[in-house]
């Protein structure tokens, strides 16, 4: 479980970056997608191989979920937490809402199926316009906030599961303690405003087409 969550973690923060070359305009932007695009074996590698771990982290996430509640099938009568933080009691919420944001995601902005208007757009390169698109999906309010919803789960998820993950594999020294505690939410507060940023960018105009 931790094994596998760390993996998406670290997907999640690659992606963040690439995708903040769009503040370095089309011509970055579509380069960068055209540079994907020109090893198709290693970009569709990816693919199943991030999708194939993701369920994998969803069947491991359900079975721990099951286990807990056959360990004790009776509920507390009273529930007063001391340690858990709010995003570790809601990491099944929050798991939820970033599940269904990437099924989202991925029929809006990689299989075109929710949008289809500007599948065929081209920029002055002759290159499809993936800078275009991405500028013509956030100028929309409602797609816009289900993106900003999209990132609070994603900045929920995140909080807790990066330090879990770390106490999970054993990484508690008495010296770095505060420094894997505090990889949660930094990690959560990094990749969250970056890709805030960048949807908040296009909405107000400073990126546009």
């Amino acid at each position: 479980m931790a094994l596998s969550g760390l993996g998406l973690v670290i997907y999640v923060i690659l992606h963040m970056l690439g995708n903040l070359q769009v503040f370095q305009g089309s011509h970055a932007f579509n380069g960068y997608a055209v540079f994907l695009r020109d090893m198709p074996i290693l970009l569709w590698t990816a693919r199943i191989g991030l999708l194939s771990l993701a369920a994998f982290h969803i069947v491991l996430a359900i079975q721990l979920t099951l286990r807990n509640r056959h360990a004790r099938p009776v509920a507390y009568a009273v529930r007063e937490y001391r340690q858990a933080s709010f995003s570790s009691r809601t990491m099944a919420a929050s798991g939820f809402v970033l599940l269904f944001f990437i099924i989202f995601h991925l029929f809006h902005l990689t299989a075109d199926m929710i949008d289809p208007s500007s599948v065929d757009r081209l920029d002055v390169e002759g290159h499809r316009d993936v800078y275009g698109k991405l500028v013509h999906a956030f100028q929309n309010p409602f797609i816009m906030a289900l993106y900003l919803a999209g990132q609070l789960g994603l900045g929920l998820h995140l909080n807790h599961a990066v330090t879990s993950s770390l106490q999970t594999l054993g990484f508690e020294y008495v010296a770095f303690n505060r420094l894997f505690k505090a990889a949660g939410p930094t990690v959560a507060l990094v990749v969250v405003l970056g890709n805030v940023a960048i949807i908040l960018a296009v909405f107000l105009g400073i990126v546009h087409g």
